[in-house]
C-alpha cells in the first residue's frame, strides 16, 4: 500500500464515522473567523468572530466578536483574557450576552502531528431574562501531516466540551472532522463537519452543523 493511499485511508476513517452518525435532525452552518497580530516575542492581540445558522440553514440565529490580550508563557503555553459580545436571535428577538473570560492555550508536535488543547473558563452574563453563570470548556484538537489532498490539504480532529456551574453537569459536546489547508503564513483554512450534541431538560439531543473556518496572523 503506497502512503498516500494509506494517508488516504486514515483520512476517510477519520471523517466517515461523523457523517455516518449525524444526526436525522437540524443542520447548521458556523463560520469562523480568527486574527492574530504579534505585538512582540511574547505579547499579541487577537480576535474571533462567528455567524451560526440553523433549522437546516434557514434561520440566521447567533453571532459574536471577540478581542483579547494574549502573553506566551512559554513556546508551549499561552494565557488570554478576552471579552465576547455575543447576541442570540431568541423569540424574533435579539438578545446580547456579555461574556469576559480566560483561555490557557497548550500546544506540541510530536511526530509532525500538532496538539492543541484550549481551557477556558468564561462568564456568561445575560441581558435578558436568564440565570448568569460561569461555564468550563476544555478543546483537544489534533492535525494531521498527512497530505491527503493535493495542495497541502490535511486532516483534523477535535473535541470540545461545556460544563456549566449552575447545572453542574456536562451541558454541550462537540465533536469535529474535516480538512484544513495552511499557505503561507498569514492563511490557514479549514472545512468539517461537526457532530453538535446538546442537553435540553435533561436529554440529549443530536445536530449536525457544516464548519468552515478562516484565521489570519499577522
Amino acid at each position: 500500500m503506497t502512503k498516500h493511499l494509506r494517508t488516504a485511508l486514515i483520512a476517510v476513517a477519520l471523517l466517515v464515522p461523523h457523517f455516518a452518525a449525524a444526526a436525522e435532525g437540524d443542520w447548521g452552518y458556523a463560520q469562523i473567523n480568527y486574527v492574530k497580530k504579534a505585538l512582540n516575542e511574547d505579547w499579541s492581540v487577537q480576535s474571533r468572530s462567528q455567524v451560526t445558522l440553523r433549522d437546516d440553514f434557514d434561520e440566521f440565529y447567533f453571532w459574536f466578536i471577540d478581542a483579547g490580550l494574549a502573553y506566551s508563557i512559554s513556546p508551549s503555553w499561552r494565557i488570554e483574557a478576552a471579552y465576547r459580545h455575543a447576541v442570540w436571535k431568541i423569540s424574533d428577538e435579539w438578545e446580547v450576552e456579555r461574556r469576559p473570560l480566560i483561555n490557557l492555550f497548550w500546544s506540541a508536535k510530536p511526530k509532525d502531528i500538532r496538539i492543541q488543547n484550549q481551557a477556558r473558563l468564561e462568564y456568561r452574563y445575560y441581558t435578558w431574562d436568564k440565570q448568569n453563570d460561569f461555564r468550563l470548556r476544555n478543546r483537544t484538537r489534533l492535525e494531521f501531516p498527512w497530505e491527503v489532498l493535493p495542495g497541502g490539504i490535511k486532516p483534523f480532529i477535535e473535541e470540545e466540551l461545556f460544563i456549566g456551574k449552575n447545572s453542574g453537569k456536562l451541558e454541550m459536546n462537540w465533536v469535529t472532522t474535516g480538512l484544513y489547508w495552511k499557505g503561507s503564513k498569514p492563511i490557514k483554512l479549514k472545512v468539517g463537519y461537526r457532530w453538535f450534541s446538546i442537553r435540553v431538560n435533561n436529554e440529549w439531543e443530536n445536530r449536525n452543523q457544516l464548519v468552515t473556518g478562516l484565521a489570519m496572523f499577522f
